[in-house]
């Protein structure tokens, strides 16, 4: 597909999240500057550039007979690997994530080629012998093992990353075929699990299923359709779920990066139906996870920031949410490196490192009204296009403690610092001169009318004393 055919209309949700009091930036409003964050989107990028898009596809195609004689992937990509295909989708949704950030065509002319080349494969399901709406780089036959309770991987979690991917494309790229893909399978993952009784579809969900209740849960939000929301449901994993729900903490020997998805979904399926259950699962588990000590999976934190994500958008009030956000995104700052490589590999933590790494904009800022909530300090510029301001931030944070924000543009804003719970001595400054004392582990506020060229500066005694695992 040419760039000339490309035509990027992000696309507007059918249903308004429930229970939210903040919101995030566009991809596009924020545009990070020199520093390390800068430097891994940097090769994120180029490593997106490199990968044979016709590669990813090679399992997908002749898993439904089409040719490909492309020398295929390795490691989890690999042609008798159980999780082939999670990369594809992985990098579909970075793709979409560096088109929406940069605008640049490249990114979308490939994430269209991927998409068109993957309806095509469904295109052809009956003719292999699966049933209609079907997408996959492996047999059916592998939704078979999980079903009979046979030895296999975790081919619902693969999927999921395959329809994620597809969500962002129509969400972040634009276009319809992309979500025509997507609706065909979330069609039929409604149909096989749908037709198994409660306690068998229970049993299933002892296999590791990713987020598949979040993408249903998304994608009800993007159309509408109750379908999705039912099909969201029956991956409601009781043995993980009830003991949440009453406050209890049953996650002794589960896996982790087998339950954190589960609560995302959770969190998700609240934000659709406002139903406080599923609130309460995702939050109790945040407690109980968040403040785990030791190192963790780069897959691990990476949904944990995104189940952080949305508890701060249900509870914009507490800083502890952007004070663990922060620690563990600089875990996973240096991950990059280790998984910006060839075709030999393609783990997990190459689809969550190469997605990390195409979005770091989208958690610094948030809004509600008039209201800016300055969450993370990372060197950044944010263009408010609906109120005409644009918020520099200046930092080397966590090498030095301080950051600046200079405002261009004019106009009433509540503008709210986040001052860590580790801040001591923390003082902010308007134009040189100090507010009124500042309290670590809250969100310090400033109600003005701003002009161009204020300045914000907040100069913690000690901001990095804690050490950032």
């Amino acid at each position: 597909m040419s760039e000339a055919a490309i035509v990027h209309a992000p696309t507007a949700t059918a249903r308004r999240d429930l229970g939210v009091s903040a919101d995030a930036f566009p991809l596009g409003a924020v545009q990070l500057l020199p520093g390390p964050f800068q430097d891994n989107t940097s090769r994120t990028h180029a490593r997106l550039r490199f990968i044979d898009p016709d590669r990813l596809l090679h399992t997908f195609r002749r898993n439904v007979g089409l040719p490909s004689e492309v020398v295929p992937c390795g490691g989890w990509e690999a042609p008798a690997g159980e999780l082939r295909g999670h990369s594809t989708g992985h990098v579909l949704t970075a793709l979409a994530q560096a088109f929406a950030t940069t605008g640049d065509l490249a990114f979308s002319v490939r994430a269209h080629y991927l998409v068109e080349q993957l309806a095509l494969c469904q295109d052809r399901a009956r003719i292999a012998g699966y049933s209609t709406g079907y997408l996959s780089a492996f047999p059916e036959g592998f939704i078979g093992r999980v079903e009979a309770r046979e030895p296999v991987r975790a081919p619902y979690y693969t999927l999921h990353k395959i329809m994620a991917g597809l969500l962002d494309v129509h969400l972040l790229v634009g276009g319809t075929r992309a979500l025509t893909v997507l609706t065909r399978m979330a069609a039929w993952l409604g149909w096989r699990i749908g037709r198994l009784s409660p306690t068998h579809r229970q049993d299933v969900l002892a296999t590791e299923f990713g987020g598949m209740n979040e993408v249903l849960a998304n994608l009800y939000q993007v159309t509408g359709d109750p379908a999705h929301l039912t099909t969201a449901r029956y991956f409601d994993h009781a043995e993980v779920f009830d003991p949440l729900a009453r406050g209890g903490d049953e996650l002794d020997g589960h896996h982790a990066h087998t339950q954190i998805p589960k609560a995302l979904g959770a969190i998700r399926v609240y934000h659709a139906t406002g139903e406080t259950r599923y609130r309460d699962i995702a939050a109790n588990l945040w407690e109980i996870v968040a403040e785990l000590p030791g190192d963790t999976c780069q897959c691990d934190t990476y949904n944990l920031l995104k189940l952080t994500r949305q508890l701060f958008r249900t509870d914009p009030g507490h800083t502890r949410y952007f004070d663990h956000y922060e620690k563990a995104l600089h875990h996973l700052l240096g991950g990059i490196r280790t998984y910006s490589n060839g075709y030999d590999d393609f783990t997990c933590c190459h689809g969550t490192g190469i997605e990390t790494s195409t979005k770091y904009g989208d958690s610094i800022y948030f809004h509600a009204g008039n209201v800016l909530y300055v969450n993370l300090f990372v060197p950044s510029v944010l263009h408010w296009a609906g109120r005409g301001v644009w918020v520099r931030q200046d930092t080397t944070f966590p090498e030095s403690a301080g950051t600046r924000l200079t405002i261009t543009g004019s106009g009433w804003i509540d503008l709210r610092v986040r001052i860590p719970s580790r801040a001591a001595g923390a003082v902010l400054r308007v134009n040189g001169v100090a507010e009124k004392p500042v309290i670590p582990g809250t969100y310090a506020r400033v109600d003005r009318h701003w002009v161009s060229g204020d300045v914000v500066d907040l100069s913690p005694e000690t901001l990095h004393d804690e050490q950032l695992e």
